[in-house]
């Protein structure tokens, strides 16, 4: 049976802040067979403590969660991520702006309906505004 992941979860892996959760999400992580499900939602959270709070630089954000993103443990849309994360870093927008041009992408959506201008840096995706 799969477990679900909330985002202060990954934060502690990733930070390793607080050592002794760090070293009990490592081992969870590498000594079992259960799956873990990553959400999207929590993904983005993830950035944004990254961003707001541990003020990491973009290349380290996408690094740290690609790795973290290569665990077998981890049952996720990691084509999907991964396309978000290249978006992100790439072209210098907004994690969620990144997410929605991968998520577009992926399910063959060809405008997306937005305000935001930093979507037009994404090539074969158009914006339409309302």
């Amino acid at each position: 049976m799969a477990k679900l992941l909330d985002a202060n979860t990954i934060i502690r892996y990733l930070t390793a802040d607080d050592k002794k959760k760090a070293n009990r999400i490592e081992h969870l992580f590498r000594q079992t067979s259960e799956k873990f499900v990553l959400t999207d939602v929590s993904v983005a959270e993830v950035v944004w403590v990254l961003e707001s709070h541990y003020r990491l630089p973009r290349s380290e954000i996408v690094a740290k969660l690609r790795l973290f993103l290569a665990l077998e443990a981890l049952d996720a849309d990691k084509a999907l991520l991964s396309d978000a994360f290249d978006y992100y870093w790439s072209r210098n927008i907004d994690y969620i702006d990144a997410y929605l041009a991968a998520y577009a992408a992926h399910h063959e959506i060809s405008t997306i309906i937005s305000y935001d201008r930093d979507l037009d840096k994404i090539s074969g995706i158009s914006r339409e505004e309302p």
